[in-house]
């Protein structure tokens, strides 16, 4: 079953069968036009023959020779027929035959009630078809309505047509099977650039990720397919690649935490120790919990923004408001680096509030952790066009634009100092980034000058 599926799949086969259909249908209606051609044709020319035989012996009979005279001498009248099996007949109206040569023996139809002259045809039993014109004429002596009656047997015009039918039959057959040989090799043949990118493209493999199609030396109608290929390696290599590294770096971050707590564990039960520092140790290990919580948390986020399993119900907030309520929250942080805030606020934005606020005061976060002490975090929101601008800025240490393009990955610092820090797993533009995905908008970062920071996120208006 499993192989009678395969073939008929086969690109090869369908194709060839939709070749062989074509020259089937193409021929057999050539073969259908000349045979009824000839056949028109033949048809013309006895109706053409016999009728003007009919017409010849009824002036015959009319003008040149009495009827008793022409009944006394046949074989005049059969050697006027040639040597062919036509029939003539000279009758009355009222049926009875006069002079009849029929060396077949072929009946004859009844006779014509037409004034001048009609044509008939008649088959025999043994299906030959006969061709019959009848002229009406008076005899020459006695003046007495006579019907000529002159017929034509096709049977040697049928067994001609029926040996051009077969003939043609064979032919077909012959060349509906050669064409099909023909086909067979030609597309196996044509096809051979498919086979060349399928065992490219199974050289791929988690090892070899860089073998690509291609695209310049294959056929103008598979280079669409080889592009599309080579993006969707690509993006599998890309994704590869990030899975890799975030994988590194979640064990990286998992680590840390668990190192401590079974360090600070071990030390612990090495010795009895008192109340109180059973306490510190359960409260130190109750931070390292909490930070795992929080990357946890962090993570599942991520997973179902990745998969679009988290659902965004939107309101619309007056950013004026939103910011400077987002601002109050963080301000105490804000005190502990002599920092302060500045909110240039416009304009409304339909958004879900939660992950609103939770994007912005990542950003916030970020600035003032990563900021210079004693400097301002602008807060900014503006319409532009079909898109809602949410802007926040800071002023901080240069950033290269490499540093600048990976800001957004997951687990990526740009200042390796703070790879050690509980309180920043380097999440937080990630989930920046995954927020704004969720809004089909978009985050990015900038360096408007030299020393300064830009963080915008476009909102669908």
């Amino acid at each position: 079953m499993i192989r009678n599926s395969q073939r008929s799949s086969s690109l090869i086969l369908r194709l060839m069968a939709s070749q062989v259909f074509v020259l089937c249908v193409l021929t057999g209606a050539l073969g259908i036009y000349f045979y009824h051609s000839v056949r028109s044709s033949q048809e013309q020319r006895i109706e053409t023959i016999v009728s003007g035989r009919a017409s010849y012996y009824a002036r015959l009979v009319s003008e040149m020779y009495p009827l008793n005279e022409l009944k006394e001498r046949p074989l005049l009248i059969a050697k006027m027929l040639g040597a062919e099996r036509d029939v003539l007949a000279f009758r009355h109206p009222s049926g009875e035959v006069v002079i009849e040569v029929n060396p077949d023996g072929i009946p004859l139809p009844p006779p014509s009630t037409a004034a001048a002259s009609s044509s008939t045809r008649t088959v025999t039993s043994d299906g030959i078809e006969v061709y019959w014109t009848s002229v009406q004429a008076k005899a020459m002596e006695t003046n007495q309505p006579i019907e000529v009656l002159a017929g034509h047997p096709m049977a040697d015009e049928q067994a001609m047509l029926a040996t051009f039918r077969d003939r043609f039959l064979m032919a077909t057959i012959a060349g509906v099977i050669v064409a099909a040989a023909l086909a067979n090799g030609l597309l196996r043949r044509g096809l051979l650039p498919v086979r060349d990118m399928a065992t490219k493209a199974a050289e791929v493999h988690p090892g070899q990720l860089h073998v690509r199609l291609d695209v310049l030396h294959a056929p103008t109608e598979l280079r669409a397919l080889a592009g599309a290929f080579n993006a969707v390696l690509d993006r599998l290599t890309d994704g590869y690649q990030r899975l890799s590294q975030f994988s590194a770096d979640l064990a990286h971050e998992i680590r840390t935490p668990l190192g401590i707590l079974i360090g600070q564990t071990q030390v612990t039960l090495a010795q009895p120790r008192s109340l109180d520092e059973y306490k510190s140790v359960l409260e130190s290990n109750l931070e390292e919990f909490e930070h795992l919580n929080r990357l946890s948390e962090n993570m599942l986020f991520l997973a179902r923004a990745d998969e679009g399993r988290q659902v965004v119900d939107k309101v619309t907030l007056d950013m004026d408001r939103e910011l400077h309520k987002i601002a109050d929250y963080f301000e105490g942080l804000a005190l502990e680096r002599d920092m302060r805030f500045s909110i240039e606020a416009a304009g409304v934005a339909t958004v879900n509030a939660e992950l609103f606020r939770r994007a912005v005061g990542n950003l916030v976060v970020n600035a003032i952790r990563h900021g210079r002490e004693g400097t301002t975090v602008l807060l900014r929101s503006a319409s532009a066009a079909d898109k809602m601008i949410i802007e926040v800025e800071n002023e901080g240490a240069g950033l290269s634009p490499d540093q600048l393009g990976r800001l957004f990955d997951r687990f990526y610092r740009a200042d390796p100092a703070r790879s050690g820090s509980s309180s920043s797993h380097g999440l937080g533009l990630a989930i920046v980034d995954a927020i704004m995905r969720l809004h089909a908008g978009v985050a990015d970062v900038s360096c408007p000058e030299a020393g300064m920071i830009r963080f915008r996120l476009s909102f669908p208006a």
